[in-house]
């Protein structure tokens, strides 16, 4: 709790005990230990409530991975499985999320060319990220794959919001 917490409630607290008394009985003798009552209690509160903000742990900062470790982990399990279609797709989308289309790009042609059953996700990822490297672009490759990708799935998401941005971006 800040010191300013303490001044404000104190000043309320006074606030407060003079409305109070004004409107009560009680002699304006009596107002000075109203009012040295309430800056006792609020100061006694400040310092049962006063506490230092929690420090993180170092060993919980070492432990949170930034989405750049996550895609080296990934790269690493890469090297063991290279034809891991799960893998390349998790690798694209950390590129694209990271703003690398380019190499968006690349992990999602092997992850389509690897996977034996093209899903809706796939290739409105590959649309996405043509999209996005077009300048957001909506050109015939990119809704000849969103248009697959609404034929396996009506209603994915990802393709929808894609579409919705462009009309969004367009107006």
């Amino acid at each position: 709790m800040s010191l300013w917490f303490f001044i404000v409630i104190t000043l309320m607290g006074l606030f407060i005990v003079v409305l109070s008394l004004s409107a009560s009985k009680v002699k304006p003798t009596q107002w000075f230990g109203f009012c040295l009552m309430v800056l006792a209690l609020t100061s006694a509160g400040y310092l049962l409530l006063k506490q230092t903000p929690p420090q993180p742990i170092q060993a919980e900062i070492a432990r949170i991975m930034t989405s750049r470790d996550i895609m080296d982990e990934i790269q690493q399990q890469l090297k063991q499985e290279p034809n891991n279609d799960e893998l390349w797709f998790q690798l694209g989308q950390g590129y694209l999320l990271e703003g690398e289309f380019d190499a968006a790009l690349i992990c999602f042609d092997y992850t389509l060319q690897l996977t034996d059953n093209v899903t809706a996700m796939q290739l409105a990822a590959k649309a996405t990220t043509l999209y996005y490297l077009h300048k957001q672009a909506m050109t015939d490759e990119v809704s000849l794959l969103l248009e697959q990708a609404l034929q396996l799935e009506p209603y994915n998401e990802a393709a929808l919001s894609l579409i919705a941005n462009d009309h969004f971006i367009s107006f």
